[in-house]
């Protein structure tokens, strides 16, 4: 007859204690790495509708979206590049456009969409337009809270499918 290994009381409260501690410290450390990283982001979320156009691919109705944006120009930034993710229930959208020469249209130069898997199209032709009536603009420097208004064209690389978008962010 074998013996029973000895069990010792306190060794998964010890467990519980370092996973306490290091729950508790890994936020910190994630966000004086972005710190160390200069970078400026903003965070937040709104929802996503589309026009009738974009029914024969599958989408209608009101999507709700997270966002993440790094604005071109901004401390810590490129010069030439804004980056903008989307969030959704089913899947992401992470873009890289260059308003350089217009504050209100950007094309859309670089795009990775994840629903099944990732798929990244060699030329994009989704592009964005920020209304300028009703809403802030992303590359303001001095705001810490901005609200967007945003038309896609070419939603999801699907032509012909167009999306407005509102969005609220908030400086990390």
């Amino acid at each position: 007859m074998s013996e029973r290994p000895r069990l010792y009381p306190y060794r998964p409260l010890a467990a519980l204690a370092v996973a306490a501690g290091l729950s508790a410290a890994l936020p910190a450390v994630a966000q004086d790495a972005a710190s160390a990283q200069g970078i400026t982001e903003y965070l937040g979320g709104g929802y996503l509708t589309f026009s009738d156009s974009c029914a024969q691919y599958g989408w209608t109705g009101i999507h709700q979206v997270m966002a993440r944006a790094q604005p071109q120009g901004h401390p810590g930034n490129p010069e030439n590049e804004t980056q903008l993710a989307l969030f959704f229930g089913t899947g992401t959208i992470a873009m890289r456009y260059d308003q350089e020469y217009s504050r209100r249209y950007a094309t859309v130069t670089t795009a990775t969409y994840v629903w099944n898997g990732p798929w990244t199209p060699e030329e994009p032709i989704m592009a964005i337009a920020y209304d300028a009536y009703y809403g802030d603009w992303l590359m303001d420097e001095q705001d810490d809270l901005i609200s967007v208004n945003i038309h896609l064209s070419n939603f999801n690389e699907l032509r012909g499918c167009s999306a407005e978008m509102r969005l609220a962010f908030g400086r990390n």
